[in-house]
């Protein structure tokens, strides 16, 4: 009988085939063991490779994933307690570029790691979400793999040998695990995409130059097949999308696809070794997935014969790496829930979307001069100010440059982010915003006012920097939050420069006495310090070898000049900086600007005039443009010339050193770096407020002749960029910036005629409209094709893109003003969309169809109830709309209006006789039940008012109560139902009553609201159990007491889930655990492992 505590190194396949193969390079196989640990359920295979004892587990038929893996792998650890690492081996999808050559019958094996990623759809057409990145192998692994590939390098590999010497052993795999012909390796063009029905890609897809990648044979010098190392990706789904698989390949340097490494690398530290049976795209197919399998063994026993025995030995077994027996019985929940948490801060720092607020910090860093601005973080108002205990410091800029920091809810958004990683008891309120919020909803300022007050709260201290509110569009906003806040824990620090309207604003809110106007003499003393080391420091001047009269001259003049203003100061350095004499630096001396503004006029005046002109746009692209420009993108903008004709671009007009690009405007603008989810990026900035301030005072830099000028950059560019589809955004930087933007400006230079000729002269190209169409459609979409279905007409796009103008000249043309048309169904559609009121007025004007079906909500009234825009609503109804007009997912209006919260849109509509009380849409539901999910007690008032009907159910059963306490969960709501007689027991099909429903969701003072009007606290119902139960799976504490406190039977038995205690047992909540024993819970004799495995098994699915 074989001893499980001999066995070193788990094996660990996904599929029958991947098994075989590993099972069959055993060099001898060792009897089963007569009994494993209680909780495991794997079956295994044991034996010897090399000197290595190895144990093989196969998952559950029909059962593949990341999950499915951490099962296995927690299960192979409670039976065998000495294994030191992992090997998981077996299929995967190639990802080939041209840097690596990667075929049918390749080995990847992964060295940099898992890098984890989650579909919505696994087909091309469908987006995917990047998780990030898990643990590389161990470092025993890695050396074991870099000595094989020097031997591999050295003496190329026998792994086809060793599978033949396999396959003459057992010669019934010969069929079905030897190498397919080398005719089978197909690999199609990234645009072709096998149909939607069963055959023979050959027959289907073709086999000509045109489908198929160029690939040449490989050299007898080379391996066959060929080893990589590298990236490996995981997800729970196969990968069958080449431009994804094209997109990941090229942005992340992934080399092949695979659904299980996931699951493993963070607690079982393992290496993935995965022979080549596709290449992750449509055109998938079984013939290869015998010899990949084949080919993965092969080199995983190399792999082992070059680790020594005592190598294995030396190391920790994973059990003791993981702390303890205790840690690894929850490996696999441990796992799970670490996954989810990862994937649940990745999912809410998308859905936050907050801006970076570091850039601005580190720019700040670098620019301070050292020992300036002691004065004040040595004074006794700052030291008071931040005396006591330590606080969570939490920190913003608002940018005058950069539209993703101008706003409060840009301020909002940043602070919930940097507050998430700040606790637990924060990073929970959070959690509880982003479910409140389904599908992905966002969350509206009130509601972020709110998350953060009581993040603060929870948190328990905060100090808030806010940076330049001056530069904020909404500073009033700011201010009046601040002042309603209900958090007394935050200390505020606030800056800005004292323009009067906002001295008033911040003297009312904290006090004349806690506001603090600069120290004049203290900064001017500051500027002399910051003049000395210019002077003394800067190679520029330690260059010049200046004598100590022009050096002292220096100083006075720029020291006694600046008034106050560092900017000034420095823009004087600059230009003394750039003298060829000392008689020039004394010219120049004699004459220094009196102001910025003078100082401004000089520096453009100075530009070189073969380069003004760019410079020029350059600046019009950073005063008005809606992002900051990307380094690369602003050398698109100099290559780009407009006074030409007709305007061009060129890449032989780009710079050869990007950063060249300063010397078009110098002193004027700055290169910052701005740190983003795909690394850190270069952008162009404004040098400073007062250049945007100043720019804007000139005729050049106004909104519409600026407009003028970048619509015409940016068509010029979309007109000469070329290159396959799928290579324009890789070679021509700009092609998104122009792409997305151009219609932007183009609105507000549209009333200009040759402009809108221009516009109209694009448009008309088939070629480039295709072109910008692609990239257009959905920018940062990586499932672009270029025959996508989507695509609308050039009327559609000028009504889309409020180019009422265009659309105007278009219609004149002959343009089919009601064809159906692009993602929206028509024009109309389209220009409701985006709330386009102008243009929806012009095109109802000139004929179009206000009753057309078509797009995500088939009708315009119910597109316009969708998007709140009570205008478009009372013109489509002065225009004898239908408006019981219904749409299948979405139902009619007044649904949508009132589950949006559109208090004047539902009034209109009920004014205009919809049917209060119909219930339809994807979940048959009434208005008032939408309105109630939404949580606006105006709406639910209105409707109620309006005689809707209280117990109207959906598909599920489900009341408006049930809504209430399941959506946004209004109190408010849940009040106004109940007062109106709304059935308090009242049960659906899934989740029960309401109570079940609040319990679940842990809102407090909803269920104490629900107790007192007469709940049922026992009430057996909903895949829960009793609302005690529902309370325990998210494991409120203070839920939890509530109910206990109200009656709840804490011994109360759930057929299949058993009692409170067994929830609590299975969440591992010890004091759940312990409320629910001080109210009398225990645990019945021989049910507590049946049930809290069951529910064990269970929270694992659900997480």
């Amino acid at each position: 009988m074989s001893n499980p505590e001999t066995y070193t190194i788990g094996w660990i396949c996904a599929i029958t085939t991947e098994f075989v193969a590993a099972r069959s390079f055993f060099d001898k196989e060792h009897e089963a063991l007569e009994n494993t640990a209680s909780c495991d359920n794997n079956n295994y295979t044991l034996g010897r490779i090399g000197k290595h004892n190895v144990v093989m587990a196969i998952m559950p038929k029909e059962e593949v994933g990341t999950t499915t893996a951490a099962t296995v792998a927690r299960d192979m650890l409670r039976t065998f307690p000495n294994i030191r690492f992992g090997l998981m081996v077996g299929i995967g999808g190639g990802a080939p570029t041209a840097e690596h050559d990667i075929r049918l019958g390749d080995v990847v094996v992964n060295t940099r790691g898992v890098f984890q990623y989650d579909y919505d759809k696994e087909i091309q057409g469908r987006t995917f979400q990047t998780r990030g990145s898990l643990n590389k192998p161990p470092q025993l692994l890695l050396t074991a793999i870099s000595a094989l590939g020097a031997e591999y390098e050295l003496k190329g590999h026998e792994l086809n040998k060793r599978i033949e010497t396999v396959l003459q052993q057992y010669p019934r795999l010969r069929k079905k695990y030897s190498r397919p012909s080398s005719d089978t390796d197909r690999f199609y063009e990234s645009n072709i995409i096998h149909p939607d029905q069963l055959g023979e890609c050959l027959d289907l897809c073709g086999s000509g130059f045109q489908s198929l990648g160029d690939r040449g044979q490989r050299d007898e010098e080379e391996d066959d097949p060929a080893i990589h190392y590298g990236l490996i990706a995981s997800g729970n789904r196969v990968m069958k999308n080449a431009v994804t698989r094209d997109s990941m390949a090229a942005e992340k340097n992934v080399l092949c696809f695979e659904m299980e490494a996931a699951g493993l690398a963070n607690h079982f530290p393992c290496v993935m070794i995965r022979g080549i049976c596709d290449y992750s795209d449509s055109h998938k197919n079984d013939k290869w997935q015998g010899f990949a399998s084949m080919i993965g063994a092969a080199y995983a026993t190399d792999l082992l014969s070059k680790i020594p025995p005592s190598k294995v030995e030396s190391e920790k077994p994973i059990r003791e790496v993981l702390s303890s027996i205790e840690s690894t019985a929850t490996f696999t929940r441990d796992t799970v829930i670490s996954m989810a948490s990862g994937h649940r801060n990745d999912k809410i720092l998308s859905w936050l979307s907050p801006p970076d607020h570091s850039s601005n910090a580190n720019q700040a860093r670098g620019y301070r001069h050292p020992g300036t601005g002691t004065w004040f973080l040595n004074s006794r108002t700052f030291q008071d100010w931040k005396s006591g205990d330590k606080h969570t410091t939490l920190a913003f800029f608002f940018d005058f440059s950069d539209s993703r920091k101008q706003t409060l809810e840009d301020l909002l958004r940043s602070l919930a982010a940097q507050l998430y990683y700040t606790g637990k008891e924060a990073t929970e309120k959070l959690d509880d915003l982003f479910a409140s919020h389904g599908s992905g909803q966002q969350p509206d300022t009130k509601a972020l006012q709110g998350c953060i007050d009581a993040m603060i709260e929870a948190r328990g201290d905060a100090s808030i920097i806010i940076d330049a509110l001056d530069e904020c569009t909404e500073w009033q906003k700011v201010l009046q939050w601040l002042e309603r806040s209900t958090s007394s824990r935050a200390r505020i620090l606030i800056t800005g420069r004292p323009e009067q309207e906002l001295k008033t604003g911040l003297f009312r809110l904290f006090g004349k006495q806690n506001c603090i106007s600069l120290d004049k003499k203290a900064i001017d003393a500051d500027i002399w310090s910051y003049v000395d080391a210019e002077l003394e420091k800067r190679p520029s001047f330690v260059d010049m070898n200046l004598s100590p009269d022009v050096l002292d001259l220096m100083r006075d003049k720029i020291g006694n000049g600046a008034d106050g203003m560092f900017r000034w100061a420095s823009c004087q350095l600059d230009v003394l900086a750039s003298c060829l004499s000392p008689r020039g630096v004394k010219t120049a001396l004699e004459s220094l600007p009196h102001n910025l503004d003078e100082t401004y006029y000089r520096m453009i005046e100075r530009i070189p005039i073969e380069n003004k002109a760019s410079a020029i746009r350059l600046l019009q692209f950073l005063v008005h443009t809606k992002r900051p420009l990307e380094l690369k993108e602003a050398v698109e903008v100099i290559a780009t010339q407009i006074d030409l004709e007709p305007p061009c671009f060129s890449t032989d007009s780009r710079l050869f050193k990007p950063h060249d690009v300063l010397r078009y405007c110098p002193g004027l603008i700055v290169i910052t770096e701005n740190r983003e989810w795909s690394g850190t990026v270069e952008e162009l900035h404004l040098a400073h407020f007062s250049v945007k301030e100043y720019l804007l005072q000139q005729a050049d830099f106004n909104q519409r002749n600026a407009s003028i000028a970048i619509t015409r950059t940016c068509l010029a560019y979309l007109r000469d960029i070329d290159g396959t589809w799928f290579s324009l955004e890789r070679l021509f930087p700009m092609a998104q910036y122009a792409a997305k933007h151009w219609t932007e400006y183009a609105i507000l230079a549209q009333d200009i005629e040759d402009t809108t000729s221009s516009i109209i002269e694009f448009l008309r190209d088939e070629t480039k409209f295709r072109r910008w169409t692609y990239l257009y459609q959905d920018i940062g979409n990586l499932f672009r094709s270029e025959s996508f279905s989507g695509r609308g007409s050039r009327l559609y796009y000028a009504c889309l893109c409020n180019l009422r103008a265009v659309a105007r000249r278009l219609i004149a043309e002959g343009d089919n003003i009601n064809a159906q048309s692009g993602d929206c169904g028509t024009a109309l559609l389209a220009a409701i969309s985006r709330n386009n009121l102008e243009v929806v007025q012009m095109l109802l004007e000139n004929g179009a169809n206000v009753n057309v079906q078509g797009g995500p909500y088939t009708h315009p009234l119910i597109a316009a109830s969708a998007q709140s825009n009570t205008e478009i609503l009372q013109l489509l109804l002065s225009k004898g709309v239908d408006v019981e007009a219904l749409d299948e997912q979405h139902g009619n209006a007044l649904q949508v209006a009132s589950g949006g919260g559109n208090v004047k849109a539902v009034q209109y509509l009920l004014e205009n006789e919809a049917d209060i009380n119909t219930c339809s849409g994807l979940r048959s539901q009434s208005a008032l039940n939408a309105a109630a999910e939404y949580g606006d007690p105006e709406v639910v008032r209105l409707l109620l008012k309006h005689g809707a009907n209280i117990h109207s159910t959906d598909d599920l059963g489900r009341t408006a109560l049930h809504n209430a306490c399941s959506g946004n969960n209004s109190l408010e709501t849940v009040r106004l139902l109940l007062e109106n007689g709304a059935d308090v027991n009242a049960q659906c099909d899934k989740l029960g009553s309401a109570l079940h429903i609040a319990s679940s969701s842990g809102n407090l003072e909803t269920i104490q609201l629900l107790l007192d009007n007469g709940a049922d606290i026992n009430m057996p119902y909903g895949n829960d159990g009793s609302a005690l139960h529902a309370a325990l799976i998210p494991g409120d504490l203070e839920v939890v007491q509530l109910l206990l406190d109200k009656g709840a039977d804490p011994n109360m038995l759930h057929p299949i889930f058993g009692t409170p205690l067994h929830y609590a047992l299975a969440t591992g909540s010890p004091a759940s655990i312990q409320l629910l024993k001080n109210k009398g819970a225990y645990d019945k004799e021989g049910e507590e492992g049946l049930f809290a495995e069951r529910l064990r098994h269970m929270a694992f699915y659900r997480e």
